[in-house]
């Protein structure tokens, strides 16, 4: 049986919503396996792989919405996804009231320390 990453197009990327399946697209390299702007070096994130695994269910990081990456064109991984551009996160959950959902902290760039920057928080039951 072949296995197939989910790999969401960026109409589909919704930060917060719940992701189901435990291999994705690397977002710091974009499934290349090597780093960008980069010749032949590998990707610290996926190890030259492409792929990464994360625990399910998990979500989109609102920290770096995604990219894997602090700032845009960089090469530091994101804090919060370690680079992944995905979170794994416990179900129900619900947006964070503190950040609203960005992941940051509401005066300054650092992770809101609510939700780790996931921008969501787990409800209780």
């Amino acid at each position: 049986m072949e296995w197939k990453p989910y790999n969401p197009g960026k109409s589909e990327r919704r930060v917060g919503e719940i992701i189901k399946g435990d291999v994705f697209k690397c977002a710091f390299c974009k499934g290349r396996g090597i780093l960008p702007h980069s010749r032949d070096i590998k990707c610290p994130v996926c190890r030259g792989g492409g792929f990464v695994s994360v625990q399910a269910p998990a979500t989109i990081c609102a920290y770096c919405r995604g990219t894997g990456q602090v700032h845009p064109r960089s090469n530091i991984t994101c804090t919060v996804c370690g680079g992944k551009g995905i979170v794994t996160v416990c179900e129900p959950t619900e947006m964070c009231v503190h950040c609203r959902g960005t992941g940051a902290e509401p005066n300054n760039k650092l992770p809101c320390l609510q939700c780790r920057g996931k921008g969501v928080v787990t409800t209780r039951k």
